[in-house]
């Protein structure tokens, strides 16, 4: 696998992520990175109610951030030995300097801490940048396909 290009000026400092938990930290993701949701085809809506909702339907929320900069949104449910997994892609401004794959890692590392062996990830089928990061991640479509016009891709990785 190639490595992710990254940019010199991002190679000191690591995506940090942070368990949402809180109104004050909904209306943090909502009101400082607008542009982090981006308008594609996701079972995720972007009002404080549709993450509340998230919440309530047993996603846990983390916010992916760069310095002071939310640059993605992760969303998990821990269901049945399996790690589900969904995303907003990376801010366009921070593309291209490894993210997604520390997204990735992240989730795979989140897997073996909570001794689970699956993860089925979602992504648009419309996404280029994410199906090939799936690929690149030995994940495997399994051939369900999610969304209102089927535009939703379920992937899968065994872990371990």
């Amino acid at each position: 696998m190639a490595k992710a290009k990254i940019n010199k000026e991002m190679t000191d400092k690591n995506l940090t992520f942070k368990k949402i938990k809180t109104d004050s930290d909904i209306n943090k993701v909502l009101s400082h990175n607008a542009d982090a949701f981006m308008d594609i085809p996701m079972t995720i809506g972007w009002s404080k109610n549709d993450l509340k909702k998230e919440l309530e339907d047993g996603w846990e929320i983390f916010s992916a951030s760069f310095g002071p900069d939310i640059v993605a949104c992760l969303f998990l449910k821990d269901e049945k030995s399996v790690l589900f997994t969904k995303n907003t892609p990376v801010k366009l401004q921070f593309q291209g300097n490894g993210f997604s794959h520390t997204i990735k890692e992240f989730y795979e590392d989140e897997a073996q801490t909570r001794r689970i062996k699956k993860i089925i990830s979602y992504c648009p089928s419309n996404n280029f940048r994410m199906i090939s990061l799936n690929e690149g991640h030995q994940y495997k479509r399994t051939g369900r396909f999610f969304g209102k016009d089927n535009e939703i891709i379920e992937w899968e990785k065994l872990i371990g």
